[in-house]
């Protein structure tokens, strides 16, 4: 066992004595020769492959005393379905796999409180070591921090194949008109499915976009309605609501979009490009979770499993102003966040403690970081390897879009309050398909959050 692993058992086994004496607990005893730890996570991030590869084999140079078991459960609605059955049966994994507001309240009392255990390890300011909005959004759950970020990720983004852009002599859009232009163009071809895919099948690729919409139309209203300042019946909810209708009438977003699903109906497409044979999106809505695909490593391994044609760049830009006088902007969010499953022995949270450290703001943050899968949550993190690593110049510019939008958000991306989260979801793919009215979806909105447990 390492000295840090002694340290934070010691702390989780003697928590009240350190609450009520201020002094530092005891050194705990440690285990017996060969005794091993095993910390388990459940996830769909990291990705299986390079990213989970890369992060074990970091962990198993900084912690050969830790056994890693990384279980990979698929998409992150599939996760959490598991992860409340197991929870509620007084199991589930070492380390929760979590996302600040709704998701971490819904879990928060299986979670082990990790404040003190972050003063032990990193000192009186170890605050200083995050950035101040992703800690702002792990203290949606209160300032004990049941959570810890993960890293970050920011939305809408919209990626587009480079390389048949080039073919048909377009560019990287900036305005709306742009995004109509290109989809004029590349109706021409029958193997593209014109407009950008959305997935809009699932709630939460739609909440993404709405977001960006309503930041542009009112820049952080929303975050008054979500805290009942406001009523989200007001005028510029509304016309938000008839702006995210109109992307679906005008084919900005790709005919057939309320049935399927960004995964894996349309990520799949869009990177195969149709080299499978059939016909695929040339735009996805994502977020800068796809950083993950515009490195070399990425490009060449993808090359070889043959999920992606040879020569195929990428690029991205986010939603342009969706009418005159307003500015684009992206929303930022925590990804994913660890929690600590209090319910496990001493030994085992202490060795999970390991974990979200190494995660969060150590060795593992920075690897993990690399893969571009997330940006940094931690100060300092080193991206050089990452950016040596591109894949071409429209590549580049797309991780600079995402770090700008990054650091520089116009809010939060994720709901903290699941009442309101939950009806978002449902209304938006209602409004899209004609189901519900822009007027009746607000109410619906407003009714959530009157009944919003704050």
């Amino acid at each position: 066992m390492t000295k840090k692993t002694g340290c934070c058992l010691a702390l989780l086994a003697f928590t009240l004595a350190f609450a009520l004496t201020g002094c530092a607990p005891k050194k705990a005893a440690q285990p017996q020769a060969g005794d091993k730890v095993t910390v388990t996570l459940w996830k769909w991030i990291p990705t299986e492959g390079l990213q989970s590869d890369l992060v074990t084999a970091k962990w198993n140079e900084v912690h050969p005393d830790i056994n890693l078991n990384l279980v990979h459960i698929g998409e992150s609605e599939s996760l959490f379905q598991k992860l409340a059955a197991a929870m509620q049966a007084g199991e589930g994994p070492s380390v929760l796999p979590l996302q600040p507001g709704a998701r971490a309240n819904q879990y928060k009392e299986f979670c082990e409180p990790l404040a003190p255990l972050a003063k032990a390890r990193w000192g009186d300011n170890w605050e200083d070591r995050f950035l101040d909005v992703a800690l702002e959004q792990c203290r949606f759950s209160g300032p004990e921090y049941t959570i810890l970020p993960g890293g970050m990720t920011a939305t809408p983004v919209i990626m587009y194949n480079a390389t048949v852009f080039q073919k048909y002599g377009l560019k990287t859009p900036q305005t709306m008109e742009d995004v109509y232009r290109a989809i004029e163009v590349l109706k021409a071809d029958p193997m593209i499915i014109p407009g950008i895919g959305i997935g809009a099948k699932e709630g939460w690729t739609c909440r993404d976009v709405f977001m960006g919409i309503i930041n542009q139309i009112a820049p952080g209203k929303v975050y008054d309605a979500l805290e009942g300042k406001i009523s989200f019946t007001e005028p510029e909810f509304v016309e938000a609501l008839k702006i995210w209708k109109n992307l679906f009438d005008t084919g900005f977003f790709a005919e057939g979009s309320l049935g399927v699903a960004l995964y894996p109906d349309i990520g799949d497409s869009f990177i195969r490009a149709g080299s499978d044979g059939l016909r695929y999106y040339v735009m996805q809505n994502c977020g800068t979770w796809h950083g993950s695909q515009l490195t070399k490593e990425s490009y060449e391994t993808d090359l070889a499993d043959g999920v992606r044609p040879e020569g195929l760049h990428l690029g991205a830009f986010t939603l342009p102003a969706v009418k005159d006088g307003v500015e684009k902007n992206m929303v930022s969010t925590v990804d994913v966040a660890w929690g600590l499953n209090k319910s496990k022995p001493e030994a085992e949270k202490a060795a999970a403690f390991e974990f979200i450290a190494f995660m969060s703001a150590e060795e593992g943050q920075a690897v993990w970081s690399n893969t571009l899968q997330v940006l940094p949550c931690a100060k300092g993190v080193d991206l050089s390897p990452a950016v040596n690593d591109l894949n071409g110049e429209t590549e580049r510019e797309a991780l600079s879009m995402f770090q700008h939008y990054v650091e520089n958000s116009v809010g939060a991306r994720e709901i903290r309050y699941s009442e309101i989260a939950n009806v978002m979801n449902e209304v938006l793919p209602g409004v899209a398909g004609g189901l519900i009215t822009p007027a009746a979806a607000a109410e619906r909105l407003q009714a959530a959050s009157a009944s919003a447990k704050r």
